[in-house]
């Protein structure tokens, strides 16, 4: 596994973008936590038992990107692992790893597997020095990182750091109104607007239930947590290294590849128009809001400081307008309530499988909320006929 590693081609359009609305100083890191535990809170996901139950895995990653001679390149990477198993599907799971990496040529040296420009440190714990000791469990550190790394302390304080917000539960739904058209939206605007995944996704970009995939965090038939011999991600690592930097890559690619839509373009116009006010919240990957001028904030952010950002909300706004977004993980809508804003969900509730439409209703839509049931390009040609004309 060599590095740099060669993505894609841009053109000048392209180019432009990554350094002006992705890159800063030249570089992007794209980056992603997940924390994965068993506990009666998630015990569907989990399969938490009794109390007896302790699995648990963390996955931490940074890639560095830069664009040199026309093509997105990555140049480093960090992917950083703590996987918590009962004894006997440990030693099943270390063994894997082992076999995996005499078999791929790795070579160990100072307690480092080495092959080309990739090296993985693999750190075994009776009692992890960041939890306390749980009788018939081990604990495995697993870090991944290429040549010019340098950060590997500061990463690992980063990620236990951010243990302490616990496992988030799902908020409890009230009883919202749902509301017909975008007319009934007048008495409240100007509006501030919040981002989910929903119009990246009709842009093309993967969701986010892609990322748990490549990284095998929770399985998108049946929301089940990879434990033990489900989670092979180190294995296609190692096995598979290059093909596998590619796939790290890929939601990265797919956003610089892709264009705002007609959604991005009718937001543009409210702004224009003063009946969107104020910095848009994203929750998204892609920055094709910024792509058109429009003042953003990304939420997703991986230090404990911020990870729960307290944000500011215009003056001028009557409301919080939430498009596509299903669950609220930085509380900015719970901050729009106590500030007084009236709480809008545009959002389908729902999504069609090769047996029709599966309802998905919005997870923490209170009493005094609204919710109009349009995806992001439909709500877009309501503001066109009914405000924007």
């Amino acid at each position: 596994m060599l590095f740099p590693l060669k993505i894609c081609k841009l053109d000048k359009e392209k180019i432009d973008i990554f350094n002006n609305n992705y890159a800063k100083n030249g570089t992007f890191v794209f980056e992603g936590v997940w924390f994965r535990s068993q506990n009666e809170i998630n015990k569907e996901s989990s399969l938490w038992k009794d109390e007896n139950s302790n699995r648990r895995r963390t996955i931490h990653f940074k890639h560095s990107f830069k664009v040199v001679d026309e093509y997105l390149i990555m140049d480093a990477s960090y992917l950083y692992l703590s996987v918590r198993l009962e004894n006997i599907e440990y030693d099943k799971y270390i063994n894997k790893i082992r076999e995996a990496l005499n078999k791929n040529k790795y070579v160990l040296n100072d307690g480092i597997y080495t092959k080309e420009d990739l090296k993985i440190k693999i750190e075994e714990f009776e009692h992890h020095p960041k939890e306390k000791m749980i009788p018939g469990y081990k604990t495995i550190d697993i870090t991944i990182y290429s040549n010019g790394v340098n950060d590997l302390e500061e990463n690992y304080e980063q990620v236990w750091n951010l243990q302490v917000k616990g496992i988030r539960e799902k908020d409890k739904r009230g009883n919202p109104k749902y509301i017909k058209g975008v007319n009934e939206l007048r008495e409240y605007l100007p509006a501030q607007i919040e981002l989910g995944c929903g119009p990246s996704i009709e842009a093309g970009i993967n969701p986010l239930y892609h990322l748990h995939e490549i990284y095998k965090v929770q399985r998108h038939s049946d929301s089940r947590f990879y434990f033990a011999e489900d989670d092979d991600l180190v294995l296609q690592v190692i096995e598979k290294d290059c093909d596998k930097y590619i796939e790290f890559s890929e939601i990265i690619r797919n956003c610089l590849n892709a264009s705002p839509t007609k959604f991005h373009y009718a937001v543009k116009k409210m702004y224009e128009k003063g009946l969107f006010v104020g910095t848009l919240f994203n929750n998204n990957f892609d920055h094709l809001s910024s792509v058109l001028g429009i003042d953003e904030k990304t939420l997703r952010v991986y230090r404990i400081d911020d990870y729960f950002p307290k944000v500011d909300f215009d003056e001028r706004a009557k409301s919080l307008i939430c498009i596509g977004s299903h669950a609220d993980r930085r509380f900015i809508q719970k901050q729009a309530r106590k500030k007084g804003l009236k709480i809008i969900y545009v959002d389908p509730e729902g999504f069609e499988t090769e047996n029709g439409f599966e309802e998905y209703l919005i997870e923490g839509a209170s009493d005094n909320d609204l919710v109009l049931r349009l995806k992001g390009l439909e709500f877009a040609q309501e503001l066109e006929d009914n405000f924007l004309k």
